[in-house]
């Protein structure tokens, strides 16, 4: 019993720290669409990453969440399985590390923006 209860903290503490990235992510998207366009040199290439990386987050979080209640049983597995909403996790997440180290620029990575 106390195992399961580690793990549910474990799942709950997941679920709590992708809520606190995808808030992250959503601020920080809103801090490049209003700052000054003229300032940043790659700036339409920075906020279609951002963009990327939010609806990624919104993604793996969701299908992180749907495959948790695939395996609670909370919902039935007819149209969807575990091994889906798995590869559905990971593809998200391969576009997440894609838009962060990819598509935008390392010198504007770090912001500056008040919270």
């Amino acid at each position: 019993m106390e195992k399961a209860m580690v793990d549910y903290l474990i799942v709950a503490l997941l679920i709590i720290g992708f809520t606190y990235g995808l808030i992250r992510e959503i601020r920080q998207c809103v801090s490049i669409r209003k700052g000054n366009k003229s300032d940043v040199i790659h700036y339409k290439r920075r906020l279609i990453g951002n963009y990327l990386s939010c609806l990624s987050y919104v993604g793996f979080l969701f299908s992180y969440i749907l495959n948790l209640l695939l395996v609670l049983k909370v919902i039935p597995d007819v149209f969807l399985t575990s091994d889906n909403t798995s590869f559905s996790c990971f593809g998200f997440l391969a576009i997440l590390l894609i838009a962060k180290f990819g598509i935008i620029p390392k010198e504007m990575k770090e912001t500056n923006y008040k919270t």
